[in-house]
């Protein structure tokens, strides 16, 4: 990737040596290309793809909290620790998700998965971790 960098710069700085960027302004006016308006066009374009790349990243990150936290209230239910199942309870009672279930021991990590997925994944881990 650092050579792909290297090499563009050079290109562009061969192209601002052979075409003094002055030179390039002048003619693209010339044309009648409004370079204040691909000014900003570039700059929205730039906060979209560094907006959808704080997304991706987020989402990355969420996944990975919430795949912890289904694996720990897994494990959690199968060592019987009283808070996470509590937890568990209070959010399947307070009809937050729409599930059916039987025994919360029998939970594969999906369901868990799907009945936590709008909490706060960083708060359920350390409740998990301080039990266990």
């Amino acid at each position: 990737m650092d050579k792909l960098k290297k090499t563009i710069k050079e290109s562009i700085d061969n192209f601002e040596q052979s075409y003094p960027i002055e030179t390039v302004r002048e003619s693209l006016s010339d044309a009648g290309i409004d370079l204040n308006a691909r000014a900003i066009s570039q700059d929205m374009f730039i906060k979209q793809l560094k907006f959808k790349l704080n997304v991706k990243a987020n989402r990355e990150k969420h996944e990975r909290l919430l795949l912890v936290a289904s694996q720990r209230f897994k494990e959690a239910l199968l060592k019987g620790l009283d808070k996470p199942v509590a937890y568990l309870n209070k959010l399947i009672n307070e009809d937050r998700v729409v599930f059916q279930y039987n025994k919360l021991q029998e939970l594969n990590e999906e369901e868990i998965r799907d009945i936590i997925k709008d909490q706060n994944l960083i708060e359920i881990i350390e409740m998990i971790e301080n039990e266990s």
